[in-house]
Formats: structure tokens, C-alpha cells, sequence
């Protein structure tokens, strides 16, 4: 019988761990590199291309500050830098009202089926702005709009009384679109809120409308503001509205400007680039302020007292607060929705609907390849956009929880700054990542290929599953972790073992998250393509600029339903909290 003594099984047992450790160290830090090139590399080509003119003949480039002069003395880039301003403001102040007032409503309030609207709320949030666009031009444009004709035909009215072809239209479907952002960020705060504080100030005197406006909002203040921050940014960078109801009509933006720079015949990337690097340092701006400045602050004002938030009876005019939840459904959801159906059910939309014309051909047209030459970017679209969301979805979530890993569990002197990496790519609308995509790899064998849009998604869209990863794994004791390992696990058993599936809410939650955004991608999907290589967005696309607002409709409808379906499974199988997470 052999006999080992307590010193030899010691050292044994330390050199183990010190295996695991190197095994644990070479892979995070491994990752962490390869994250930190996805996210460096591309903004590093455009800062270097934005410093590139192009000469008279088009054909060379010298170093030179010319596209920013040109790009600040040019009267079309001017005006597209205004009307950017004004729609993101606009889209900012209509979002945080509704937002504020629906997150009141639902929070704090004893509106009637509140718990049933909570989720249609946030159906928004997952849906196309696009295909949202696509609908409200067949509702509320002069020519072919539904309620205008609608109008017509009950009022008598004359000429039309809606119009969304203008700054106003993008103003009020970005908007609409991204109210949940702000709804999101408020609804947490007002139910984290000490009841306490607004009592006291009913016992002085105060009524309903008095507290909420001077205690209960101001307490909710940093979740308001951060809302805000988040739909000035998100609109400012947001393509696929302004270009379906402004470009058309003379509405140019800061997006679509970028876009026809990174596109066709006369394209001139060096342009582009630098008027990507304006508007990425604009939106990094603010997303530094949200982050540094005013989520610090988020809860402060909480106290560590168990409590449940007080919910204000409304009276009657609980009645008008189940009224105006639901006119926001209306327009967001049922409204397009059943806009796009519509029109989809006609060969040729005139702007009334007409049963004796119902048809299925756009479907069978799509589904069964009736014109697969004409179509064929519509349906490729809809296998390569399930491939890209599939895959994409789950090596995101696979960079989300090493690097996660990293940050809280490791930590170590490069965590804050990998935490910062993590965030830069929210802060840059995706057309302006996909033109810093397409500069890096235009020369490689991945440009042209799928591999190349699927680099894209996870570069700009993975720091929304780490967010969820990291929201469950800072609310883990590491006492679990450490015990595996002391016990003799190794780094992979103990996050296959005890890691991920203490992570599994996270998991999934940011792997469906991300499997809608790749779903409904547009913008950096109409740069990264190429002929073989359309996505669902692209297919939508390309049939709203080739072909009919039916066929377009028709698209616009599956892409609307594979994302309904999705947002289902989603709530059956994690719940609507960990929408928040």
C-alpha cells in the first residue's frame, strides 16, 4: 500500500489549481484581445480614413483635413447635420413623455389591467422602426394613406390631413418606436422608490398631481434622464426611418448622408468616414454622460428598508389612463400591424382597402419562389437572417460570459478598461461601425460573405448580452465558484457546473435579445452585404426601392411575425423582469 503524505497531496492539489489558473488566464485572455481588436480595429480605420482626401481625379488620396472642412462648409451635410438635431430632439421629448407617463401609469398607479399592458408596452422595442415606417407611410401618407382616404370618405374633407413625409412623420415613428428605451429605465426607478418620501409630503398638504411632479419624478430623475440620453443617441443614428419618409422627399440626415457616401457609383469612403467619426463622437459624448455622470446617481434615493410602492387610486380617471396606455398600443402595434397585413392583401394599394381584391399572391410570391429572380434578396433574406441571428446569438453570448468573467470575477488592472471596450460600441450607431467594418475587411476573404456581416452584429450588438450576463453574475456569491475550485475543478468544469447555470436567466435573456436585434438589423446589414448575402431587412429593402408597397408589405409581415413569435417564447420562458436586467 502506497502512502502519500499530506505535503505531497498539498503541492499536488496547488499545482492543479495553478494548471487551472493558466488554462483560465489563456482563455480570458485570449478573448479579451480578440474583443478588444473587433472593437478597436474598425474605429481605428475610420479615424485614419476620415484623414484621407480624395484628389481631383477620384483615383488617389493625400492626408488632409478636407472632408471635415468640406464636410462643415457643405450645404447638403449642413442641413443633414440640422434636420438630425431636430428629429432627435423631437423623438427625445415625445419618447420620454410617453415613456415617464406610461411608467407611472403601470407602476404606480391602480390602472385597470396593468399587469396584461406591461408586455404589449414593450412590443415596440422588439419590432422593426423600419417596417414601423413602412406602415405609418401606408397609413398617414397624402397619396395611398389609409386614414387620409378613411377622412375622405366619413368627414368629407378635402386634400389630406396627415402627412408623415417630413421631419414631423420621423419625429413621431422614431418616437412611438422608442418609447420603451425610456420606459424601461423609469419603470424600475419608480418601483424602487421609498413610498415614505411621497406620504410625507401628502400628510403637508400636497395632492396627487403636486407630489408627483415635484417628489415622485424628480426621484426617478437619473432613470429619466438616462432614458432620454439613450433615444437622442439611438435616434440620431437611426437610418431606416429617415430614409423611408424623409430621403424621398428632401429630408436628409446625418445617416442617410453617410449611407449614399458608403454606396454607389460615387461613393467616397473618406467622406463617409468622417462623418462617422463626427456623429460616433456626438453619441459617445452623451452615452459618457449617462454613464458617468447621471447612472451613478440611479439609487441614491432609494432606501434599504423593505417597502411596496404605494399605488395611487386614480379615481374615474383610472378609466383615462387605461385609455391612453392603450391609444399607445394602438398606434405602436395594432395600428401597423394590421397596415402592413392590409396592404399585403392587395396586388396594388390605392390607400382603401378593397375585399373584392384580396389576394395571397405577394405570399406565394415569397414563400414559393413564383419569381425567384426578381425576389431573390427577399428570400435569401429569410434563411441568412435566421443563420446570422442563430450563430450570432450564441458566439455573442459565448464573448459575453468569458468576458464578463473577466470583469467581475477576475477583475485585475484591465478590467475597466475591457469594461469601457464592452461600451464603446453602444455609443456608435451601427452604420457608422458597419463603414469602420467594411474599411478594415474590404481587402480579406471574409468581404463578400456572411462571415463578414456576422463579425458586424457581434461586434456592435455583444455588449447587450454581456449587460445581461453581468447584471446576474454581480448578483452571485463567488463563494459557489471558489469551492469548485478549491474542491479540485477546473475553470471549465466550474462554469459548465456551477457558473452558467446559476447564469441561465442572463443567458437566455440576452441570447433572445440578441436574436431579435439580428433578426430586424438594417442599417449595418445595407453596408455589409452583398449579392448572395441579404438579410430580412435587406430583402424589405430592396423591395420597397424596386418593387411594390404590397410585395414590400408582404415581407414587412413575416419579418413582423418571426419577431412577435420570438418575443412570446421570450416571455413565456424568462418573464418580462428580466427585460430590465
Amino acid at each position: 500500500m502506497t502512502t502519500v503524505s499530506t505535503g505531497e497531496a498539498s503541492s499536488g492539489r496547488w499545482q492543479g489549481l495553478r494548471t487551472a489558473f493558466q488554462t483560465e488566464s489563456i482563455v480570458t485572455t485570449v478573448i479579451s484581445v480578440l474583443v478588444a481588436a473587433m472593437v478597436l480595429i474598425p474605429l481605428v480605420s475610420l479615424v485614419v480614413s476620415s484623414l484621407l482626401v480624395l484628389d481631383e481625379l477620384g483615383f488617389g488620396a493625400e492626408w488632409g483635413l478636407g472632408n471635415y472642412r468640406e464636410m462643415f462648409e457643405g450645404h447638403v451635410i449642413q442641413r443633414a447635420f440640422i434636420n438630425t438635431f431636430i428629429i432627435s430632439t423631437g423623438s427625445t421629448v415625445l419618447a420620454t413623455f410617453l415613456g415617464v407617463s406610461l411608467a407611472w401609469i403601470n407602476a404606480r398607479t391602480n390602472c385597470p389591467y396593468s399587469d396584461r399592458l406591461e408586455p404589449l408596452n414593450l412590443i415596440p422595442f422588439f419590432l422593426s422602426p423600419f417596417v414601423g415606417a413602412i406602415a405609418w407611410h401606408n397609413l398617414a401618407s397624402p397619396k395611398i394613406g389609409f386614414l387620409n382616404h378613411l377622412a375622405r370618405d366619413l368627414l368629407g374633407t378635402q386634400g389630406h390631413i396627415l402627412n408623415v413625409n417630413n421631419l414631423f412623420g420621423i419625429i413621431w415613428v422614431t418616437g412611438i418606436f422608442f418609447t420603451p428605451l425610456v420606459y424601461l429605465f423609469v419603470v424600475g426607478s419608480l418601483r424602487r422608490t421609498d413610498p415614505a418620501l411621497e406620504d410625507s409630503a401628502r400628510v403637508t398638504g400636497a395632492g396627487m398631481l403636486r407630489t408627483t411632479l415635484t417628489v415622485t419624478l424628480p426621484l426617478a430623475a437619473p432613470g429619466i434622464l438616462s432614458g432620454a440620453i439613450i433615444v437622442f443617441v439611438t435616434s440620431a443614428g437611426e437610418f431606416g426611418v429617415p430614409f423611408k419618409l424623409g430621403t424621398p422627399y428632401g429630408w436628409e440626415t446625418l445617416t442617410t448622408q453617410i449611407f449614399t457616401k458608403a454606396v454607389g457609383d460615387q461613393a467616397n469612403n473618406y467622406m463617409g468616414a468622417a462623418m462617422s467619426m463626427t456623429l460616433g463622437i456626438i453619441t459617445i459624448f452623451f452615452i459618457w454622460v449617462q454613464r458617468r455622470i447621471i447612472a451613478p446617481r440611479e439609487f441614491t434615493t432609494v432606501t434599504g428598508k423593505g417597502f411596496r410602492p404605494n399605488r395611487i387610486d386614480l379615481g374615474q380617471w383610472k378609466w383615462a389612463a387605461f385609455g391612453f396606455n392603450v391609444s399607445y398600443i394602438l398606434v405602436t402595434v395594432v395600428l401597423p400591424i394590421i397596415s402592413i397585413l392590409l396592404v399585403s392583401l392587395h396586388q396594388v394599394w390605392v390607400g382603401k382597402i378593397i375585399p373584392a381584391e384580396f389576394t395571397l399572391l405577394n405570399y406565394k410570391r415569397m414563400l414559393y419562389f413564383w419569381s425567384p429572380i426578381a425576389l431573390l434578396p427577399a428570400t435569401n433574406g429569410i434563411v441568412n437572417s435566421l443563420i446570422l441571428a442563430f450563430t450570432g446569438a450564441t458566439i455573442a453570448m459565448v464573448l459575453a460570459i468569458v468576458i464578463s468573467f473577466q470583469i467581475h470575477r477576475r477583475r485585475g488592472r484591465f478590467a475597466v478598461l475591457l469594461d469601457f471596450l464592452c461600451a464603446l460600441p453602444v455609443g456608435f450607431p451601427g452604420i457608422v461601425l458597419a463603414l469602420g467594418v467594411v474599411i478594415t475587411y474590404i481587402k480579406t476573404p471574409i468581404y463578400g460573405t456572411l462571415w463578414i456581416l456576422l463579425l458586424g452584429y457581434v461586434t456592435r450588438f455583444f455588449p447587450y448580452g454581456q449587460r445581461n450576463v453581468a447584471s446576474v453574475m454581480m448578483a452571485v456569491s463567488e463563494e459557489l465558484e471558489q469551492s469548485s475550485r478549491l474542491a479540485g475543478a477546473s475553470w471549465i468544469t466550474t462554469l459548465r457546473r456551477i457558473t452558467i447555470p446559476l447564469l441561465k436567466p442572463g443567458i437566455f435573456a440576452g441570447w433572445l435579445l440578441l436574436f431579435l436585434i439580428f433578426i430586424r438589423e438594417l442599417s449595418m446589414s445595407l453596408i455589409l452585404y452583398t449579392a448572395g448575402t441579404e438579410t430580412l431587412s435587406v430583402g424589405i429593402y430592396y423591395l420597397q426601392e424596386y418593387e411594390s408597397e404590397s410585395l414590400t408589405a408582404a415581407l414587412s409581415v413575416i419579418q413582423t411575425f418571426v419577431l412577435l413569435g420570438c418575443v412570446f417564447i421570450f416571455r413565456r420562458a424568462v418573464g418580462t423582469q428580466n427585460l430590465t436586467a
